[in-house]
């Protein structure tokens, strides 16, 4: 009975965590990776501050706090700029999500190291963005596709996908579906389309009204009728009767 019942414990542990050990880095190593993950928060917030201190010493504080007001509601008003701006929101949003989730999954996505791929950039789609990542010795693509489902939610979005490079094994990108193109209402302008009113305006070979021609009407010979048969008890006598 008891041993029936160790059996029984032993099934229900179905969830495996792996431990190990990862070995210190070095603080340069520590703060260079930092400075990478968060350069681009870095650099607008070095040039936000220059830029407003610049504005204090030109035009004082109301106009440079004015000026930088005005300057946010023609990027939001202007649909390019609004959709650029969007767009790279997200890509930020997504690094950092994206980093959080694989350091969290219940699958292993790191190597033993610790060390999880390298994040070389992000970039806008026209279904949502592509990370791409430099997979680290002992971590590959197929390390992601056991985690994909949980990507999707951690990026806020509604699918996931892996792309790989068929030349480089160790290059690969995260497709995050943000949105689907053929999912509205409005019609979706095809270049095919726009081809084919070209098509029509332009007239083919052949079908241009002859303006000029010269018609010379031919005389029509009329051809006398043929002679009738001169048939005698069954044969034909035609050619013995003038």
């Amino acid at each position: 009975m008891a041993k029936s019942i160790r059996r029984a414990r032993g099934a229900r542990r179905i969830d495996v965590m792996e431990f190990w050990h990862a070995p210190k880095q070095h603080w340069f190593v520590v703060g260079l990776g930092v400075l990478l993950r968060w350069r681009a928060e870095i650099f607008l917030t070095t040039v936000f501050l220059a830029g407003m201190a610049w504005l204090y010493h030109q035009v004082g504080e109301g106009y440079a706090w004015l000026i930088f007001t005005g300057t946010v509601v023609v990027v939001v008003l202007v649909p390019q700029t609004r959709w650029f701006v969007f767009s790279r929101f997200w890509c930020l949003v997504d690094r950092h999500r994206l980093r959080t989730c694989l350091r969290q999954a219940r699958a292993r996505t790191m190597n033993l190291d610790g060390a999880l791929p390298f994040m070389l950039w992000a970039r806008p789609t026209k279904t949502g963005e592509r990370i791409w990542l430099w997979s680290r010795a002992g971590s590959s693509a197929g390390d992601l596709e056991a985690v994909l489902e949980y990507i999707a939610p951690a990026c806020y979005a509604r699918d996931a996908r892996v792309h790989r490079v068929r030349k480089l094994s160790t290059l690969f990108a995260v497709e995050v579906i943000r949105r689907d193109p053929l999912d509205r209402s409005t019609p979706i302008d095809s270049p095919l389309a726009k081809l084919a009113s070209l098509v029509r305006k332009s007239r083919s070979e052949g079908t241009e009204p002859i303006a000029a021609a010269t018609v010379t009407p031919l005389p029509v010979q009329d051809k006398a009728a043929p002679k009738p048969a001169a048939v005698v008890h069954g044969e034909d006598l035609s050619d013995y009767i003038d």
